[in-house]
């Protein structure tokens, strides 16, 4: 995978959605590479509805009971759905994604993560992340830590995250390392550290490929 490669190549993207990458700058699959997260959210804690708290930060896996939307006065749409894990049932509702209704289903088993709180009486997670639990089901959305990017109207991080791990394995192979070893020490080699910062598997990993990238940037200042 070449990453001059205009990223118009990409499965799924069109004179729209080049557009919108564009605007982040994004026009070859390397410069998709190189747009590194600003921050990430830590959706490692696993969890049953029964013992999380108020206010923790959790992910739970369940089944979705009940999915509709409501449509308020002020010509807003309201998408709530009842989920259970087996101990508890608990509402989710996001705002203004009437097409989840389209993506989700009742039966659907769903991973969840976000923030626990209580709205008239019930437990909740407003505007959670989710994915669905399918055959050979691994996260990237949930459930560990996930990268956050710089977004643009119409470009979410979840589909600029969807992206870059379908092409991150093959697109690394492509970048050679400039450092010598005598100069890089313990530090991870680029092809690592520019995975890891994608795809951290845990705050260390994470905060060695940082380690890593500031420097290259730094010393070849």
């Amino acid at each position: 995978m070449d990453l001059k490669t205009p990223i118009s190549s990409l499965a799924g993207i069109g004179p729209s959605l080049s557009y919108k990458l564009s605007r982040l700058n994004l026009n070859t699959i390397g410069d998709l590479v190189y747009h590194f997260p600003f921050r990430y959210d830590d959706f490692s804690n696993s969890s049953l509805v029964k013992d999380a708290q108020v206010g923790q930060v959790v992910t739970l896996q369940g089944e979705i009971w009940s999915i509709k939307n409501i449509y308020t006065r002020f010509g807003k749409v309201l998408t709530q759905a009842i989920f259970n894990d087996g101990t508890a049932p608990i509402s989710l509702t996001w705002f203004n994604q009437g097409w989840l209704t389209k993506q989700i289903q009742v039966g659907d088993k769903l991973q969840v993560s976000g923030k626990l709180t209580k709205y008239k009486s019930r437990l909740s997670i407003m505007v959670p992340q989710w994915e669905k639990i399918e055959d050979s089901f691994q996260s990237l959305h949930t459930g560990k830590l996930v990268a956050v990017y710089p977004e643009t109207s119409g470009l979410t991080s979840k589909w600029i995250r969807t992206k870059i791990a379908s092409i991150l394995l093959q697109a690394v192979d492509q970048i050679p390392d400039p450092l010598p070893s005598s100069i890089r020490g313990n530090m991870m080699l680029l092809s690592e550290a520019i995975q890891k910062i994608h795809l951290p598997d845990t705050i260390v990993e994470m905060e060695k490929s940082r380690e890593r990238l500031g420097f290259d940037e730094l010393f070849f200042i």
